[in-house]
């Protein structure tokens, strides 16, 4: 039987092949431009992150007195000289009490990127070491056996 001369074919016309070209397009460059900013916030949190770390090693070497607190400094990383860091201190009101901010940098494609921690920490230079510690006196051992701070000596009854 022949077929009717007035019915179209089945199939797909050319503009139709051309409209899900144009949405398949569409969606990976959308798709694209996701990884691409999924990629920049993952390079962003490794540097928080060896920032962090590397602000944390600064603060500690201050606790220990290898930087000293009053002067503060700066420089590069002998490791990572892509990364500079800074340690600025200010007096607080306690004697021998600083205010220690310590600033990690780099350059990030042509724009800065900063760690800043702040602490306070006691002049680790004006803490004695317990080779300096003196034995105390007799009378000093006395004096701690004093009962409740009220000058009385402890005499083992209650009154």
């Amino acid at each position: 039987m022949p077929r009717p001369t007035g019915r179209a074919r089945p199939g797909l016309t050319l503009i139709e092949v051309l409209l899900a070209l144009a949405i398949l397009l569409m969606s990976l460059a959308a798709i694209g431009q996701l990884v691409d900013v999924g990629s920049n916030h993952g390079t962003v949190a490794q540097f928080h992150v060896r920032g962090t770390r590397l602000a944390q090693d600064k603060l500690a070497e201050c606790e220990a007195g290898v930087i000293d607190v009053t002067a503060g400094g700066g420089g590069t990383f002998e490791h990572e000289p892509e990364w500079s860091w800074s340690v600025d201190s200010q007096p607080e009101t306690a004697t021998n009490l600083y205010r220690v901010t310590v600033t990690v940098s780099r350059d990030d494609r042509g724009k800065p990127f900063e760690v800043v921690l702040a602490q306070l920490i006691y002049d680790p230079a004006m803490t004695g070491s317990a080779a300096q510690a003196q034995k105390p006196s007799q009378a000093d051992v006395d004096a701690a056996e004093v009962n409740g701070g009220t000058g009385t000596p402890a005499t083992g009854t209650m009154p």
